[in-house]
């Protein structure tokens, strides 16, 4: 063990958000098991701040957040797809997506998330980041400067092999770009849920996130990427917008884009 002396105020300060982060996930993890059925999950209750309606899922899992921030007395602000933004007087803000994969949620897909990322008032100023797969239990988090974990191990993105595989948003508002990245890959894969599809890019699962919807509406938020964003850029990979410029977003919820996500450099030649 560390004597007290060595132990500096920055690290304890982390460790304690960190744990923070942690306890809010259990917190969340356990609401959603106790849920009886999907067909309870999928119960729409409302129109969320982001303008897509709120499932009984999301609800309830924003609930227990909110809940643990003020019953710890937490000087965040929040940033949150259903309840928008709240400010707690703080300097610094909780960005998240209460369950991030909610349709995979609903009809059963055991692959869907909270995403939780702190930081001052854009992604690129997010320095602390924690994403858990709600069904398994597997948790990446990052601290801007020390890398990324899965599950407590380093984790970094892999080198572009002649084999790619690509992680893509596919769907009625996909676009026509969508087909032709495909066809550069030797597999892909739609997933369903933002954050950790960049996970998997970020533990060197797979090459590359790619997202460019017809509809602006439908491209991505902040809150779906605001932590797996901090969490492959510790393990080595990167973010683009489609003309190939570092992505970077407020915290906003009317800001949309589209975007790249990869873990080798190369990726952006072949995609873009």
């Amino acid at each position: 063990m560390l004597p007290v002396e060595s132990i500096s105020t920055s690290d304890y300060v982390g460790d304690l958000m960190l744990h923070h982060l942690s306890n809010i996930a259990d917190r969340v993890q356990r609401v959603v098991k106790a849920m009886p059925s999907t067909c309870e999950m999928g119960e729409e209750l409302c129109m969320g701040a982001d303008g897509t309606p709120t499932l009984r899922i999301d609800r309830l899992a924003e609930d227990a957040i909110l809940e643990y921030v003020n019953q710890e007395k937490l000087k965040w602000n929040i940033l949150s797809e259903e309840a928008g933004y709240i400010d707690n007087g703080g300097d610094r803000t909780l960005v998240i997506d209460p369950i991030d994969g909610t349709y995979n949620a609903v009809i059963g897909i055991p692959f869907y998330s909270v995403s939780l990322a702190l930081g001052s008032s854009t992604m690129s100023d997010v320095d602390m980041a924690y994403v858990r797969n709600v069904v398994t239990g597997d948790t990446y988090q990052a601290v801007k400067g020390e890398g990324a974990k899965l599950n407590g191990r380093k984790i970094h993105t892999r080198p572009l092999a002649k084999d790619m595989v690509l992680l893509i948003y596919m769907g009625c508002h996909a676009s026509d770009d969508t087909l032709r990245c495909i066809k550069k890959a030797r597999r892909t894969r739609s997933l369903g849920c933002s954050s950790l599809e960049l996970a998997l890019v970020a533990q060197g699962t797979a090459d590359a996130f790619y997202l460019k919807s017809g509809q602006r509406e439908r491209a991505i938020r902040v809150v779906d990427i605001a932590a797996s964003a901090l969490i492959l850029r510790e393990a080595g990979g990167d973010l683009c917008d489609l003309s190939g410029e570092t992505l970077d977003m407020p915290f906003d919820l009317k800001v949309r884009s589209n975007f790249l996500a990869y873990g080798d450099q190369s990726v952006k030649g072949v995609l873009l």
